[in-house]
């Protein structure tokens, strides 16, 4: 366990945070304005790595580059920043189960997982891209994991590439998911793959827009680690010189997290308002494409079994190339600032 000492220096008068268009606490704290609230107390501007008109920030949200900032969210681009050097911390991981589902057109001859075998799988690969291909490292993960269910081996099938542009950068959600874009879906519908993977709310949508079939949800299997992926488990990193020499603002950060959180096992239906917001959804493909629990998942922790996940996701990342090299893992997971948030929650509601 590394050991915080607070050091001295002025407080920043600004922090930034990002998160996924997922499921996340930050989003839902955001949503409603608790997490600008907790730092307006105390002299200090919040902002959107999103909102930002500069593509340079936004592009912060892949490589953690932006000074003073807090990110939750999907795996795959902490753990890339982090093995290219970025001096980051992770503070709190959350999980949130989603549907994890492999698609097939509604007339497919493929009913099972054993199906697959020979068959097309489509993968996207980013066209252009400064930062993790995200959206093939998940496919790749969700396609293996199914094989491996199957008893397949990957030379059993056969990949096909779909290219996918995400040239513009990320901005805050702006259009409906069920309207944006889903290359593997198009590829598929098109008759040039014969199945996909999909997850959460884009699942969702896609069945319900399309009538894809799901051969099988991972869901449905009662190990966990089945459904690592991108989304489970979740990070939430931060600058570990501001962890380092501002404890407590980091602190305040989760403190507020886990009173959204303790907020959310308490108000499912306004849960299911906020993520459709955050995901750009609506409200019926969130409750399918996140399930019943979803309001009772946004706790941050750094329990044994969600550090475990996190590492064995990396190892995926480093073995499959993802990675310019593998990281000192147990040394990125620092538990001070989770532990004075506990401490903190309690104050902030009175405060």
């Amino acid at each position: 366990m590394s050991h915080i000492a607070p050091v001295p220096g002025a407080a920043p008068t600004e922090l930034w945070y990002t998160r996924c268009p997922v499921p996340t606490t930050s989003g839902i704290a955001q949503h409603f304005g608790w997490l600008h609230q907790a730092f307006a107390r105390q002299g200090i501007t919040l902002a959107s790595i999103r909102a930002s008109d500069d593509p340079a920030v936004r592009q912060s949200h892949f490589d953690h580059t932006h000074p003073n900032m807090f990110r939750e969210g999907g795996n795959a681009p902490p753990i890339w920043a982090r093995a290219n050097g970025q001096n980051t911390a992770v503070v709190g991981i959350t999980w949130v189960d989603e549907e994890q589902v492999i698609l097939v057109r509604p007339d497919s001859a493929v009913h099972t997982l054993a199906d697959l075998k020979g068959r097309r799988l489509g993968l996207p690969k980013q066209i252009t891209s400064e930062h993790i291909d995200v959206g093939r490292a998940q496919d790749l993960r969700g396609l293996l994991t199914a094989l491996s269910l199957a008893g397949l081996r990957r030379d059993e099938v056969q990949f096909i590439d779909v290219a996918t542009d995400d040239s513009g950068g990320l901005r805050e959600q702006v259009e409906h998911a069920s309207v944006r874009r889903h290359a593997t879906s198009e590829a598929l519908l098109a008759g040039q793959v014969d199945a996909i993977y999909a997850k959460g709310a884009v699942s969702a949508s896609l069945i319900a827009r399309y009538g894809l079939r799901v051969i099988v949800d991972f869901n449905q299997y009662a190990d966990p680690l089945v459904r690592i992926n991108s989304g489970t488990p979740r990070p939430i990193t931060v600058d570990r010189t501001l962890a380092l020499e501002h404890p407590q603002l980091v602190a305040r950060y989760l403190a507020v997290l886990l009173r959204t959180a303790a907020w959310a096992r308490e108000h499912p239906d306004e849960v299911v308002g906020a993520i459709a917001a955050e995901t750009a959804s609506g409200e019926d493909a969130v409750r399918r494409g996140y399930g019943p629990a979803l309001h009772r998942s946004f706790e941050p922790r750094l329990s044994d079994d969600y550090v475990h996940a996190l590492e064995l996701q990396k190892n995926f990342f480093r073995d499959e190339g993802f990675l310019a090299g593998d990281i000192d893992f147990a040394s990125w997971i620092v538990r001070e600032p989770l532990e004075l948030a506990h401490k903190l929650a309690n104050a902030l509601a009175a405060a």
